[in-house]
């Protein structure tokens, strides 16, 4: 099995909350951590990353962020200097991290990326409401 190390950085309890919710729906995960900037600084938060990639020395990383340009963006962005493994997407919802976890022992590295953002795309969608 390829040894992929997960992380999901949001503000507030929202990473927690989003894999408390996937798991509820498709079982536990392993290798996944959640992290929120509502207590740590992002220089603590990135520490703390770190720590846990040089502990699980992982083949493939990925940070999950819940907003492009914020302040979990810009931290996933500076360690992915650090960590050429290292792949973020943002926008994380409940569809794309399904897609992640259900696929991330069968795809390749570049095929689930380009799986789980097109699944998470999929995801959102408009009903139009009849008058």
């Amino acid at each position: 099995m390829k040894k992929t190390v997960t992380f999901i950085i949001a503000h507030e309890d929202f990473s927690s909350a989003l894999l408390q919710t996937v798991e509820k729906i498709i079982g536990p995960q392993e290798n996944v951590f959640t992290f929120s900037n509502a207590h740590d600084s992002l220089l603590v938060l990135a520490r703390k990353i770190r720590d846990h990639i040089q502990e699980q020395k992982p083949e493939h990383i990925v940070i999950f962020v819940d907003l492009k340009g914020g302040s979990c963006w810009n931290l996933a962005n500076l360690l992915r200097q650090e960590f050429p493994k290292l792949e973020v997407i943002s926008g994380i919802n409940v569809a794309m991290m399904i897609s992640y976890f259900t696929y991330r022992d069968e795809l390749s590295f570049e095929e689930l990326i380009k799986k789980v953002i097109q699944d998470g795309t999929q995801g959102i969608t408009c009903f139009e409401v009849s008058t």
